[in-house]
């Protein structure tokens, strides 16, 4: 379907269902209204801002923020009682305060993911099959910049 038609169709929809808006004028709708509607709404009913930034294709929180039509406040209060509820669903050893021993080994985890050429993005607690030689691995993240001035390495030595 054509975006004409979508407009079309939706114009007529509305223009049939008899809704006015506060001047007394036919509802006016365009397809892009919905992406906000679906924002505000997800938003409000406790789904992450950044989970709705994904969804929407955003590159930037920000731009997900401004098309919901709620206050800051409403967003991060929406969020807590999402965070509540899904924490509530689930086993409370979950939420204990890491070991030290544990603490360390997470901390140590991130570590052993900076490697010369980039950053391995292998997840927490599994173990790396090249044993951190990761030039073919599909979970090396490259890094732009290796030596930290933005220029190839043979361009410093």
């Amino acid at each position: 379907m054509s975006v004409s038609t979508i407009r079309e169709a939706l114009g007529e929809a509305l223009l049939a269902s008899g809704l006015t808006d506060a001047t007394g004028q036919p509802l006016r709708y365009q397809p892009h209204d919905f992406r906000r509607i679906f924002v505000t709404d997800a938003v409000v009913s406790g789904l992450p801002p950044h989970i709705a930034q994904v969804i929407c294709g955003h590159k930037t929180i920000t731009t997900t923020m401004n098309y919901k039509a709620v206050c800051p406040a409403e967003a991060i209060e929406a969020h807590r009682a999402f965070i509540a509820r899904r924490r509530a669903s689930r086993p409370g050893e979950e939420y204990r305060i890491p070991t030290e021993d544990e603490w360390d080994a997470f901390l140590a985890h991130f570590e052993k993911r900076k490697v010369s050429i980039g950053t391995c993005a292998r997840a927490f607690g599994s173990p790396c099959i090249h044993e951190h030689a990761c030039v073919r691995c599909s979970l090396l993240r490259p890094d732009p910049a290796p030596n930290g001035h933005g220029l190839p390495r043979s361009a410093t030595t």
